[in-house]
């Protein structure tokens, strides 16, 4: 059974992709003419961002920073933080880690900085400029003021995991007088979600507030063949946020919000691809070899072939394995949040922002704390025959506090400035429970991991003239890690110090028309491989043979940007466009190993991570937002991401391709071209009766599975279209998401074929691959009440 159909829409070539993305920034041809007369009388309405914690205009901020406003969100249907990357180029989001395909680990993908580790994310999501720990976040926030995609190195004003960029979701300020909302929406695939808000004042002028809650379910889109049937990629989501905002005087403003929300999943979707048959005990074919080529001698994959199978998991938990998850024994999680194969997950955030104007200064106060728990039971030998199964029950709790204390100078001349202190202390515990053969009466107890992360930051800013102006801004940062075991004894420990500047020119053509040059740097925490404790004297020097040290160091980064922004066409167009360069050393990687002990015969597997990798990073991004006229608008973005290896070691690819040297390939899991392009139109019947159609196209080239460069998934193209209706208060939208249904696999991943016997387990032997959403469609109603 093949998983991609055959799409309707045909592949557009990339020379044109980027010929249609420049010829829409023509002026000449933005130009229409009625009998002398512009029939173009919009204008692009102004957007304000806090990129640099303060606010500036998107067009004249001397970063490369994507907005998205809360109806972009509205009219584009943007729910999860997958939809966020669909309509950001350069920006990829990918649950396909480690073998599975679920909502545990999501990992985000700037400008190339794909994070191939899992210890930490090349990118971070704040909410109101504080820490949140989970990328689940974009979903529970409800009705955002904007969204603000920060691209580069941000350690300046940001801090840890900020390498690759920043994602800053601003809260919308309630109204002024008692409102809400209530909506509904109905799809295919029992597609369901239901929300609904209030907001008002309870002070005048004093203290306001917005409560939400929302609930959101779907089943899985793609049929399970295995022994228990049913479907995968069923998911389940319950939230609810509040915000209050207080202004006690007129120099003071406290913003207070915080949100929980519940996750329930089912199975998650897959494809799994082996290159070798595998076989029952009776010898029996369960799972179709579907080997293409030979590398290095050994049967794989030089395209990516439709699965020969049908799509198979075991998704019924034996009743030995619901009683191990009904257990409380050295579990770190609830017994009760998870009763089968899926994923269970509780996630809260709260914080707290103050901010006190004392004349030209400004004192600012972020406080924020986070907790996520999340349960995974999940079957890794991803087919369902019930021959041979391999079940891993995965559990993590992370906790983290920050704190952040700024001073910030503006009298509106040519000097201002910022300096403040930053404070962040992070904890992770995990537990890891094998359930191969024989399933254990208790939880594997596991340990913590600590980071602790003290800083003193400052940004300068002076403009020369009316044109010229000069930032200085830097983050002195101290990195304390520390790893225990599940007794609470001490394994590891080590401090890391780091200086992280970012230098900024921008120079004013005109007051439509800025350029800026940029240099900046990031840093990425350390890790340590304290699993290294456990094995033998042999395994610890093939582990150290292969580069996995007990403590790694910190991946640090150059960035050299250079950008142009502008409105032109009396105000009817903006732009933006940022061309950049990033060396990208000591990068961390994972490495898989596997061998066996002198004198054995059973194969020993370990998994670390090591600094094996030099990469230089390099690209193009492009933004246009044209009003047409008053009622047709067209944004438009496109994104060139290039990248050069340097140097690479991972000794199980080196086993599979017989490549040592990767030096002259390209980064995996990065689509090289990436675009979208959206029309909208918005038009009146009446003074209370409004109406808006929209269509937008994505197109993400294919992304290398591996740093040797053989194997390339697909291009994804999809075409989403939404309209809808306002009659007063009663707002009515119809959606169809992959109108033309492009099912090719979204993302690829190394893996083995697991047989009974381990056959296959020495080197890379099949493919776990992302499974889209086919086509969906559905509507929504929503009414609102003043």
């Amino acid at each position: 059974m093949k998983i991609a159909k055959n799409n309707t829409l045909t592949h557009i070539k990339r020379t044109l992709l980027f010929t249609s993305l420049a010829a829409a920034l023509s002026p000449a041809l933005a130009q229409t003419e009625n009998n002398g007369e512009k029939e173009n009388a919009a204008v692009i309405e102004k957007i304000e961002v806090t990129a640099r914690k303060r606010a500036e205009s998107l067009q004249s901020i001397p970063v490369a920073v994507t907005a998205l406003t809360g109806d972009d969100i509205d009219k584009r249907g943007i729910i999860q933080v997958q939809d966020l990357a669909e309509q950001t180029p350069g920006f990829v989001v990918s649950d396909n880690f480690s073998g599975k395909t679920d909502r545990t680990v999501q990992t985000f993908t700037l400008r190339g900085f794909s994070p191939s580790s899992g210890v930490d994310p090349t990118t971070s999501m704040f909410i109101d400029g504080v820490p949140v720990s989970s990328t689940t976040a974009i979903s529970s926030v409800g009705s955002p003021a904007r969204v603000e995609i920060l691209r580069g190195p941000q350690s300046a004003y940001f801090g840890r995991n900020t390498f690759a960029g920043a994602i800053n979701v601003v809260n919308r300020e309630p109204n002024d007088e008692w409102s809400g909302s209530v909506e509904a929406t109905m799809g295919n695939y029992n597609n369901q979600r239901y929300r609904g808000e209030v907001e008002g004042v309870l002070i005048d002028d004093k203290l306001s507030f917005r409560v939400s809650a929302e609930h959101y379910d779907k089943e899985g889109a793609w049929d399970n063949a295995g022994e228990d049937g049913g479907r995968l990629g069923d998911q389940q989501t319950t939230m609810a946020n509040v915000y209050v905002l207080a202004r006690p005087t007129d120099d003071l403003t406290i913003k207070l919000f915080s949100f929980m929300s519940e996750d329930n999943d089912g199975p998650a979707a897959s494809a799994f691809i082996s290159a070798y048959d595998i076989n029952d005990f009776a010898g029996n074919v369960v799972v179709q070899g579907q080997s293409n080529c030979l590398i290095n001698g050994n049967p794989y994959f030089c395209s990516v072939p439709d699965k020969a199978d049908p799509i198979s998991y075991n998704t019924s938990a034996s009743e030995s394995m619901k009683t191990l998850l009904s257990s409380t024994e050295n579990r770190l999680t609830s017994s009760d949040m998870l009763d089968d194969y899926g994923m269970a997950r509780e996630f809260s955030h709260g914080h707290i922002v103050a901010d006190w104007e004392l004349g030209d200064y400004t004192l600012s106060s972020l406080t924020g704390v986070n907790k996520e728990e999340w349960v995974l039971l999940n079957d890794i030998d991803h087919y369902g025959a019930d021959f041979f199964n391999y079940p891993y029950l995965v559990e993590r709790r992370e906790e983290d506090f920050s704190q952040e204390f700024r001073l910030s100078y503006d009298a509106g001349g040519a000097f201002s400035g910022t300096a403040g202190l930053s404070y962040l202390d992070a904890s992770k515990f995990n537990t890891l429970t094998t359930l191969l053969y024989v399933v254990p009466d208790s939880v594997t107890p596991g340990g913590e991991s600590n980071a602790e992360t003290t800083g003193g930051f400052f940004g300068l800013n002076y403009a020369f003239n009316e044109q010229l102006s000069a930032s200085l801004e830097g983050r002195y940062q101290r990195d304390t890690i520390t790893s225990f075991d599940s007794t609470g004894n001490e394994l590891a420990s080590e401090s890391f110090n780091n200086f992280l500047p970012r230098f900024i020119v921008d120079y004013k053509f005109d007051k439509d028309t800025m350029a800026y040059v940029s240099f900046s740097k990031g840093v990425n925490p350390s890790a340590f491989n304290t699993g290294l404790l456990t094995l033998t004297d042999y395994g610890r020097e093939q582990a150290e043979a292969a580069g996995i040290t007990l403590a790694v160091k910190p991946e640090k980064v150059n960035n050299y940007e250079l950008g142009l922004k502008g409105t032109t066409m009396d105000g009817s167009m903006t732009y933006a466009l940022a061309a950049y360069y990033a060396e990208w050393t000591d990068q961390i990687n994972r490495n898989n190993l596997v061998y066996t002990e002198p004198g054995g015969e059973t194969a020993t597997s370990f998994s670390g991570v090591s600094n094996t990798g030099n990469v230089d990073l390099y690209g193009l991004e492009l933004e246009s937002n044209w009003a047409v006229t008053s009622n047709i608008r067209v944004n438009l973005a496109g994104a060139y991401t290039g990248s050069e290896i340097n140097s690479f070691t991972n000794t199980a690819l080196t086993a599979l391709t017989g490549i040592s040297d990767f030096s002259g390939k390209e980064q995996p899991n990065v689509s090289e071209y990436s675009g979208n392009i959206g029309v909208q139109y918005d038009g009146e019947f009446s003074d209370a009766l409004y109406y808006f159609m929209r269509a937008d196209y994505v197109f993400k080239s294919g992304q290398w599975v591996n740093q040797a460069n053989f194997l390339k998934t697909g291009a994804i193209q999809k075409v989403n279209l939404r309209a809808g209706i306002t009659v007063d208060n009663i707002d009515i939208q119809v959606f169809v998401n992959n109108a033309f249904e492009d099912t090719d696999y979204t993302t690829g991943y190394d893996y083995f074929a697991f047989q009974y016997d381990f056959a296959y387990f020495g080197n890379n032997s099949g493919l776990v691959m992302g499974l889209p959403e086919p086509r969906t469609f559905g509507l929504q109603a929503k009414w609102s009440f003043y």
